[in-house]
């Protein structure tokens, strides 16, 4: 079986592959293009302080969402995260995030 590159030499995750990934595959302008398209007022600004803060609530979101996809995977023995194992794990996320 190929190794995935968020495994490390023993086959199991890796959680800093995981977070790095996502890290770095969050843009900021992509996080501005979603809120500015979801503004009622064209005329609303973001400020960058506002900005930096929802790229990095949305970075945690999404890494802690990972590992705990990842976490549920291994616990099915599957070697691959499949959607179920996000949806399982979401409910639970949600509620520790608000």
């Amino acid at each position: 079986m190929a190794r995935n590159s968020n495994e490390n030499d023993d086959g199991n995750i890796d959680p800093a592959s995981i977070v790095s990934n996502v890290k770095s595959c969050i843009k900021q302008e992509i996080i501005k293009e979603l809120l500015h398209g979801s503004f009622q007022d064209n005329k609303t600004k973001l400020g960058n302080d506002a900005l930096t803060l929802v790229v990095e609530v949305a970075k945690c979101l999404v890494t802690e969402t990972c590992l705990r996809a990842a976490s549920q995977a291994v616990k099915e023995n599957s070697d691959k995260v499949e959607i179920e194992h996000v949806e399982k794990c979401l409910p639970q996320l949600m509620l520790d995030f608000q």
